[in-house]
């Protein structure tokens, strides 16, 4: 199983010039700075979560047509359905225009297709079944952009159909009576990144012009099905997102209250994560379980006590969902646990529940660093899920074998297929060939936002200062850290051994950290290790006391030492890592002034390099580049020898200019 690259910073935790005057701490100025905002100005810009983000729902395409047909619905008193999707995005868009169109009088009623019978999108068989139904309008959330045909189907049943929906549009769009989605080429919307609850409170707001009342009603909707549609927490979505997320603190919908409280994490703090990993998840078990009336009966739910029922049913559609893919992963394991797969994994079973084999691909490809693809078979047919890993094109493969498939459809990193079961041996076989002639090039890595040179700035207001680029999630992460050269003091099992608490160590500062689905075994590293880490920070708040956190994306035995052989020994360096350590003039000054009280002599070993060799005020790093510049500036004659470096000062070293040391202008190239 391979190992994740890590892409190493050029921004560490010092307070640069622009932002030395401003009200930024040093932690959160390092962050905008990493992400582009070089000046407190700029950086402001990009905090604002407030209603000037708000778009003109006018300004989308055939929204004026969309507003006229549903007021004329209205009018004439016709029945209407919203047909939505199976997902958390599709099924609060569903039950927000629900809401809303029964509160102007509209005889209206949700569709949403059977994951498993019907699949994504809307069907002619669906659209007959309304028909029956004597359903007159058609409004589509989060699905319908693709849908030519079923638009026509309808057209000839004389049914209406308003297209709502936020994914590509193809090159020619439905014949609907409008056609509403911000990606539509001939669009003068400002933000194409809404959700497709996003776009349907935009068809809302259209219609009622109250924006105040609309966001009070409807903010914890919106912000739900964005975030857990992994929507860009940036724009319109950012200040959607922020208000939502205070009416889930506040005053949320009786069925997300009850869904909080059966969750056990009502008394918690609400964050976009707490919808990402506890709301969202449950609400998805309800349609991968095919039960999707359970979760739109408790986002519709009246009160506490009907929400309570359906908030229990949606928990336990969520334990049986966690149930079937700990059986799906654990059975894909067992085809794996005496091989250790060089192609794309293709596995098949008959035994696996539809609804899940994408979560455990999604596992298998993260676990062996390969594309992975887990097809359901029955006698006649194989229905697979399939996920790609760094930058190999998915769907470009299955074109390439499409002769051995019955249809397939997705794109670059994920897709589905059907397929015989006869053929999945040579599908197999096809799809390694594609892969040996076609290897991906780009493989997944951690980027850290910035690297922590300094440990007292993770202090308590630093931490606490990251909340101002709250909401975080997709396209505004967490910001990601790093820590090189710490000690790994101790670590220990917790939750019934599936994760790790570890303390760490840098520059006397102790760290708590948690490390979740990792164990003592396949760590890769000891207790007493220097190790690197890649985190991202949080408050602990356990018995009223409040502490910072490290919740740890990765550890690796640290390249602190290696780095330090390749500048001393080898005279070889990444000159955008090196410039992370630049010593300023005043530090080279120092670290001469210290080695002539040492006598004149530095001696130091790389076997015991982390110890204490009287240069306390320099990281390790910084330190091997200054003895470097001090060396070509002729001040120290340096030599290593079978592993251990000595310095020894110039006894003739007068005044010299720092500007004629190659090393020193180059770490300062520009900067000077």
């Amino acid at each position: 199983m391979g190992q994740i690259e890590w892409k190493m910073p050029r921004v560490a935790d010092e307070i640069t010039q622009a932002y030395a005057k401003s009200d930024f701490t040093p932690l959160l100025a390092a962050v905008m700075c990493a992400r582009g905002f070089d000046t407190p100005e700029k950086a402001r810009r990009s905090l604002k979560r407030d209603k000037s983000l708000l778009c003109d729902p006018m300004l989308l395409s055939d929204m004026d047509k969309a507003v006229s047909r549903i007021e004329l619905a209205i009018e004439l008193h016709q029945k209407t359905a919203v047909y939505g999707d199976y997902d958390v995005d599709g099924i609060s868009s569903a039950c927000l225009l629900l809401d809303y169109f029964q509160s102007r009088g509209l005889d209206c009623e949700v569709y949403i297709p059977d994951r498993l019978e019907e699949g994504y999108g809307i069907n002619n068989k669906a659209i007959s079944v309304l028909h029956e139904r004597n359903i007159a309008l058609i409004v589509t959330v989060d699905c319908g952009i693709t849908a030519v045909s079923e638009a026509e189907y309808a057209k000839s049943l004389g049914m209406d159909m308003i297209i709502t929906d936020h994914h590509e549009c193809p090159q020619v769009l439905p014949e609907a009576a409008a056609v509403v989605d911000p990606k539509r080429p001939d669009s003068k919307y400002p933000f194409e990144e809404l959700a497709g609850v996003g776009v349907a409170f935009k068809l809302v707001c259209a219609m009622e012009k109250n924006v105040d009342a609309l966001l009070g009603g409807y903010a914890d909707l919106v912000a739900v099905g964005t975030i857990a549609d992994v929507m860009p927490l940036v724009g319109e979505n950012r200040y959607l997102t922020y208000i939502g997320l205070e009416k889930l603190r506040n005053d949320p919908l009786p069925g997300f209250a009850a869904l909080l409280e059966e969750a056990g994490v009502s008394k918690k703090p609400l964050t976009a994560a707490t919808v990402g990993f506890t709301l969202a998840p449950r609400i998805n078990a309800a349609g991968r379980l095919c039960r999707t009336e359970t979760a739109t009966r408790l986002i519709l739910a009246k009160n506490q006590q009907e929400a309570q029922v359906w908030a229990k049913e949606l928990c336990a559609l969520n334990r049986r969902r966690q149930e079937l893919e700990i059986e799906v992963w654990e059975d894909a394991m067992s085809f794996l646990s005496d091989t250790e797969p060089k192609s794309p994994i293709v596995l098949e079973s008959d035994s696996w529940h539809p609804g899940v084999v994408g979560i455990a691909a999604s596992r298998l490809t993260e676990e062996y660093k390969l594309p992975t693809v887990m097809i359901c078979v029955d006698d006649e047919n194989g229905k697979g899920s399939c996920r790609s890993y760094g930058d190999f094109n998915l769907f470009e493969a299955l074109s390439a074998c499409s002769e051995h498939l019955v249809s397939f459809g997705g794109h670059a990193f994920a897709a589905g297929l059907n397929i015989k079961p006869e053929n999945i041996g040579a599908f197999r076989n096809a799809l390694a060939e594609y892969y040996s002639q076609n290897p991906p090039t780009v493989h997944p890595e951690l980027s850290p936002d910035v690297l922590i040179k300094n440990p007292a700035s993770l202090s308590m207001e630093g931490v606490e200062s990251l909340s101002e680029l709250e909401p975080c999630g997709s396209g505004n992460e967490h910001p990601l850290l790093c820590i090189c050269g710490a000690v790994l003091e101790s670590l220990a099992p917790i939750g019934n051994g599936k994760h790790l608490r570890l303390r760490i160590s840098q520059k006397g500062v102790l760290f708590d950290c948690v490390f979740f689905s990792r164990t003592a075994e396949n760590l890769g590293v000891s207790e007493g290790e220097t190790v690197d880490i890649c985190f991202t920070l949080q408050v602990n708040d356990f018995h009223s006391r409040q502490s910072v956190q490290l919740l740890i994306v990765d550890v690796r035995r640290s390249e602190t030492l290696e780095t330090c052989r390749n500048i001393l020994e080898k005279n070889e360096l990444l000159i955008d890592e090196a410039r992370l350590y630049r010593p300023e003039r005043e530090e080279l000054a120092c670290l001469w002034r210290s080695i002539r009280r040492l006598g004149g002599k530095l001696e130091l070993s790389f076997d015991k390099f982390f110890e204490d060799f009287g240069i306390t005020f320099m990281e390790p790093v910084k330190l091997c580049l200054g003895i470097r510049i001090l060396s070509e500036l002729k001040l120290l004659d340096t030599s290593v020898v079978n592993g251990r470096v000595l310095c020894l000062a110039s006894d003739n070293a007068g005044k010299t200019e720092l500007d004629k040391s190659p090393l020193f202008r180059l770490l300062w190239e520009n900067s000077l």
